[in-house]
């Protein structure tokens, strides 16, 4: 157990050092699992550049060989413009917009209880419910960081009356 404790603390530090300073272990280190990763990958090719076996086939291979050439798979992402990192950002906000699009109708029930709408309406300055639960819901995407980056890159300024249309159509995109 406590090998295996000093391996996961040894792997986390190299996969954060390598993340943040681009540190890794040395070559020889990793050798072994290089050496296996491009055999098994290898072994994969012909079902991967076969485009007559099914899409699933091809799927599962696709996840073999990346598996086994991670620095590959990034190489490729990064040489076309990372259209995997941008779809993995979207997928995120996309959810994170779903989540918050679920708040909208969960106001209505703590609304629904006068001594907490009274402290709400005290909080946010408004008695009219719409504006009420749109500087609820502007409160609740203040607190999603990466949602705000990313909005503030693509959309622009967000206000709480400019919040909801914004998650609407976030959230109708296939994920």
């Amino acid at each position: 157990m406590a090998k295996f404790l000093i391996g996961l603390a040894i792997g986390i530090a190299l996969a954060f050092g390598y993340v943040h300073w681009g540190i890794s272990a040395p070559g020889i280190v990793g050798l072994p699992d290089k050496l296996r990763g491009n055999v098994v990958s290898t072994a994969v090719e012909g079902e991967l550049y076969d485009l007559d076996r099914p899409l699933d086939v091809r799927h599962r291979a696709l996840e073999v060989f990346f598996q086994n050439r991670p620095q590959f798979a990034a190489e490729v992402d990064a040489e076309f413009g990372y259209p995997f990192l941008n779809a993995l950002y979207l997928k995120r906000v996309i959810r994170k917009a779903r989540i918050l699009r679920g708040y909208w109708s969960a106001f209505d029930k703590l609304l629904d209880q006068p001594a907490l709408r009274e402290k709400l309406e005290k909080t946010h300055g408004t008695t009219d419910e719409t504006a009420l639960k749109r500087a609820m819901l502007f409160e609740k995407y203040q607190e999603e960081d990466f949602l705000k980056q990313w909005v503030a890159k693509h959309d622009g300024k967000v206000t709480p009356e400019t919040l909801m249309p914004l998650l609407k159509k976030l959230s109708a995109q296939p994920a």
